[in-house]
């Protein structure tokens, strides 16, 4: 063994290290994951979340989501840029964040995989949490009671949810756009309609 040989095998094991530090960066910790045993996505950390892609059909949908706490906003980026509004973001990740699996199947043939339409999905949501992501698949079958198959990334286990988790793969832009309030009145409308105007509805 020549003299650069463990010179050589440091610097790879450094380049290794570095690509695992950075494909794994935002991932959550084992504890973390332990702490969340038993539900759907165990690798869902809010706090951790940067971006959601949710694709259902021709619709696409994409939200990042800068700063944290009191700082922390959201924006649209599919199917148009634009504010979101984080209510209702807030109820969806809580939503997946506590989604339970009516049953899991730890180890379907593949025939059960082509049945439950793994591998044709009908729709799919990724959370980004930095650099590391997590894919959640809706199967295109349908179980007996209702509901549907659900992957987690590229796992073998496929578990059974509710109805209630089905309808999150179908959210759309609508759903997280920030409104105006219809009910308050435009400042251009009340400057065309003068003093004249209102003294004459006060009079009414």
């Amino acid at each position: 063994m020549s003299a650069r040989t463990p010179i050589v095998l440091l610097l790879i094991a450094l380049v290794l290290l570095g690509y695992i530090l950075a494909f794994e960066r935002g991932r959550p910790g084992r504890r973390e994951i332990e702490s969340r045993s038993g539900l759907l996505v165990e690798a869902l950390v809010r706090d951790r979340i940067t971006r959601i892609r949710i694709a259902s059909g021709d619709d696409r949908v994409a939200l990042r989501r800068e700063g944290e706490g009191f700082d922390e906003t959201w924006t649209l980026e599919e199917p148009e840029a634009g504010p979101a509004n984080p209510e209702p973001i807030e109820d969806y990740l809580r939503n997946w964040e506590f989604a339970i699996p009516v049953r899991t199947l730890e180890d379907p043939s593949p025939e059960d995989i082509v049945s439950f339409g793994i591998d044709s999905p009908k729709g799919e949501v990724v959370f980004e949490m930095g650099r590391a992501k997590v894919l959640v698949s809706l199967g295109s079958g349908s179980p007996v009671d209702g509901g549907g198959y659900v992957r987690i990334d590229d796992q073998k286990a496929v578990a059974v949810v509710g109805k209630d988790v089905v309808e999150l793969f179908g959210h759309t832009a609508d759903s997280f756009a920030l409104k105006g309030d219809a009910g308050a009145p435009l400042l251009s409308d009340l400057e065309d309609a003068g003093p004249t105007d209102a003294g004459t509805d006060a009079a009414q």
